[in-house]
């Protein structure tokens, strides 16, 4: 870490009273610069999420507010406030990381990572999708959804509100891939913690 990212992180976090970064300043960084950040300055101090994912979760606080309750409270404004841990998520490109929603307490998780692929059935599926997505072929919402499951963890509220699909649809095609066994969903919290590493 430069020391005039030092100089940048201690005036945030001493002006705002979290560390409160641009989407350049995140840009520019490295996720060892990230890790140094951390290092230094998270054990006093928060991370305010990026501004795309605070667009995010206003964006959900109206279309689905059980869920954003459940993740932030009750507070009429959200500081969307976070652990440092999640810097190295954002960093490195505009717009890049997302804060992804996998353990609720109240509602159902829907959160997805590869594991969560049933292998027998999904394989044969998933590389259909990405043949048809390859030759420029459109893709149903259960085809889309099972294409971003296999490159990675998402969630369905960040795989709703960036691909344009209205939410309760998205959940229809959750329902649909269940059913035609080619994903598994887990919505207890604390069933979901073998899929994934939690630090």
């Amino acid at each position: 870490m430069t020391e005039n990212l030092r100089q940048i992180c201690s005036s945030s976090i001493t002006t705002n009273g979290a560390l409160v970064l641009t989407s350049d300043q995140l840009a520019s960084m490295s996720v060892e610069d990230a890790e140094d950040i951390r290092e230094e300055f998270g054990s006093h101090a928060l991370l305010r999420l990026p501004e795309h994912e605070i667009d995010f979760y206003e964006w959900l606080r109206t279309s689905d507010p059980a869920v954003w309750t459940d993740l932030w409270g009750d507070e009429a404004q959200a500081p969307y406030l976070v652990s440092m841990t999640f810097l190295k998520d954002f960093v490195g490109a505009p717009g890049k990381g997302a804060f992804l929603i996998c353990d609720l307490q109240t509602q159902d998780n829907y959160f997805f990572t590869p594991d969560m692929l049933l292998e027998k059935e999904s394989t044969a599926f998933v590389g259909a999708v990405r043949e048809r997505f390859i030759s420029g072929g459109t893709l149903t919402v259960e085809q889309a959804l099972t294409v971003e499951i296999s490159a990675g963890p998402v969630d369905i509220w960040h795989f709703a509100f960036l691909r344009g699909i209205d939410l309760q649809r998205a959940k229809k095609a959750v329902t649909s891939l269940v059913d035609d066994r080619i994903i598994v969903h887990v919505r207890s919290a604390d069933h979901l913690s073998t899929y994934f590493d939690v630090g």
